[in-house]
């Protein structure tokens, strides 16, 4: 049995043809990649980031907010688990670590430079100029 295209068939199939290709070449464009950075001084704050995929809750404790572990908490940008905050902070230096889930203290990975505590964990440590 031999198939037949008829004029409506035709189009259709092409129709069918460059949407199966535009939605391949949509499905292959780079994504845009998401990833923390060291703390950024912006107008007037300084932007803390980390990735920390899973966790529910994340904090930024240091010695601007007297390490308080509720006072600084962070928000979830995407589903990459990069959280963010920006906290206004005085010129110096101040040291800080991110509270994962309420247990978990994490040594920022991209601070500028780092401290030991005393308690065994090393802290970043962020200048503003």
């Amino acid at each position: 049995m031999e198939a037949r295209w008829n004029g409506f068939g035709c189009a259709l199939g092409l129709v069918l043809l460059g949407t199966m290709l535009m939605v391949g070449l949509v499905g292959c464009a780079k994504a845009k990649v998401v990833k923390p950075e060291s703390p950024k001084s912006l107008s007037g704050v300084v932007r803390f980031t980390i990735l920390a995929p899973g966790a529910k809750q994340v904090h930024l404790v240091g010695s601007f907010n007297g390490w308080g572990k509720n006072a600084t908490p962070m928000k979830i940008m995407d589903s990459s688990g990069l959280w963010l905050v920006d906290v206004p902070l005085k010129e110096g230096e101040h040291t800080f670590m991110y509270l994962i889930d309420g247990t978990r203290w994490i040594t920022p990975p991209l601070a500028e430079d780092f401290v030991t505590d005393g308690f065994g964990q090393a802290n970043g440590v962020v200048i503003v100029r």
